[in-house]
């Protein structure tokens, strides 16, 4: 085919000449093709001006191809074979496919579905590998756009804004104490709250300020954060050896094994909403597509 004829030519035409040259009839190919026979002799019409050839001459019993039909005809078929699979769905069995799921997710989404995500992943795809890594301070988009990332899982207040995302689930704060005088379900007032020591989670280990801190500082009060970790294992493991109080994700506490109190307090306590972003080339990807489903349906347990 002539390269200045190629913008020219109608993906239509090539099917139409298969049909042609594999029913030798132009009613067999309309038949075959669901159009009027005047249609098809029209496309043969146009198909024949695009080679500069006849392609298929009229007999008694039909067409039949011309040698230059014949010796373009398996190159066509090779061509509508490779267009159809285009075409066809993105095939994915995780049963069987080698890939990384790479994920990106604080302390606290480790312990509460990135183990369990992990785990229904490597079950229904034995070939494959995660990778769960700390969000960078910047360059988070270019990561993704990369695919160095999948996915991000975040605090809607620090989910990245105009990329596609998804609520997984919701959670709140509850507040446990390990003074040995307090009991489970024990209601303490504000100035007693703000009398305790208070232990935080920050990921660099040196903030001491949170959410817990602008509620009570709505409430016109201040606590006595006395000491500041970087992960949630840290903070558990230190409450069982000292008298703390810590305000921590209802996730979070259900996940650890401790006899901690949980203890009421008055304080109207902030949410969270955790939300997964990625970027929109991946959106119609059929692995992809089967991360933020597994992802899902271990965040909704």
């Amino acid at each position: 085919m002539r390269e200045t004829n190629i913008r020219n030519v109608d993906l239509n035409l090539l099917v139409a000449f298969d049909a042609l040259h594999k029913e030798r009839s132009v009613t067999r190919a309309a038949t075959r093709l669901a159009l009027t026979q005047p249609t098809v002799s029209g496309m043969l019409k146009r198909l024949r001006q695009v080679f500069d050839d006849d392609l298929f001459i009229r007999t008694s019993h039909g067409i039949t191809p011309t040698p230059r039909a014949d010796a373009i005809a398996p190159q066509i078929d090779e061509v509508l074979g490779g267009v159809r699979t285009l075409l066809e769905p993105d095939d994915f069995d995780p049963a069987t496919s080698h890939f990384t799921a790479r994920i990106c997710g604080s302390d606290y989404l480790q312990h509460t579905i990135l183990n369990t995500f992990a785990k229904t992943v490597f079950s229904a795809a034995p070939n494959a590998r995660v990778s769960v890594l700390p969000r960078p301070a910047s360059g988070i988009v270019d990561q993704l756009e990369r695919g160095e990332v999948d996915l991000i899982l975040s605090d809607r207040d620090l989910a990245v804004p105009d990329l596609p995302a998804r609520l997984l689930y919701s959670d709140g704060f509850v507040c446990l104490s390990s003074y040995p005088d307090m009991q489970d379900g024990e209601e303490i007032s504000l100035d007693r709250l703000c009398t305790l020591r208070h232990a935080f989670v920050d990921p660099t280990g040196s903030s001491f300020r949170g959410p817990i801190d602008e509620a009570l500082s709505d409430a016109g009060r201040e606590r006595q954060v006395v000491l500041a970790v970087p992960t949630f294992a840290m903070l558990m493991h230190l409450m069982k050896s000292q008298s703390l109080v810590a305000f921590i994700p209802e996730r979070i506490a259900g996940s650890f094994d401790h006899n901690f109190a949980q203890v009421i307090t008055p304080l109207k306590l902030p949410g969270l909403e955790i939300v997964a972003n990625w970027h929109p080339r991946m959106q119609r990807d059929a692995r992809h597509m089967w991360l933020r489903d597994v992802l899902l349906s271990v965040a909704k347990v």
